[in-house]
């Protein structure tokens, strides 16, 4: 059974074990990855050379690939000819150690379609604290767009 602090609910004191052993090493990359795989927003990880390491399931909807077909990929897929030169600037930024928040740009789908995001990119460090890598969240927003033109086409 275990110890009660005094004065303290045991349902507190329940709750607190609960949330211990979901911090635990052995669960905690259950839990994140859970997390990650249920978001909605398209959750990637990249090398800095620009290949796919980790597809969540928002990935998957939003651009119409698995992560089957994803991973091991270079990134540059996604994005559309007129846009390649986003890259290297991005990666130059990150290798600095930067992080990019809520950039909007275009992307391509499997099916050619292009999508319009709002890209936000973290670097990833190693144990060593170097950047080894990249996380990409992207959040689809091409209604938004559509009802921002909407309201510019009813103002005129």
């Amino acid at each position: 059974m275990p110890l009660e602090t005094p004065g303290t609910p045991p349902d507190a004191n329940a709750a607190d074990e609960r949330a211990a052993r979901l911090q635990s090493p052995d669960v905690a990359p259950y839990w994140l990855a859970a997390v990650i795989e249920s978001a909605d927003d398209a959750i990637i990880s990249k090398t800095l050379d620009g290949v796919i390491t980790s597809w969540n399931s928002g990935a998957e909807r939003i651009f119409g690939y698995t992560a089957d077909e994803a991973i091991g990929q270079p990134v540059t897929m996604l994005i559309p000819a007129d846009h390649l030169d986003e890259e290297p600037s991005i990666i130059a930024r990150l290798r600095r150690g930067e992080r990019i928040e809520h950039y909007e740009t275009v992307r391509v789908r499997k099916d050619g379609s292009l999508v319009d995001i709002s890209l936000t990119v973290s670097p990833i460090n190693g144990p060593d604290g170097s950047v080894i890598g990249a996380s990409k969240i992207a959040r689809d927003i091409t209604d938004r767009r559509r009802a921002e033109q909407a309201l510019r086409r009813s103002e005129r």
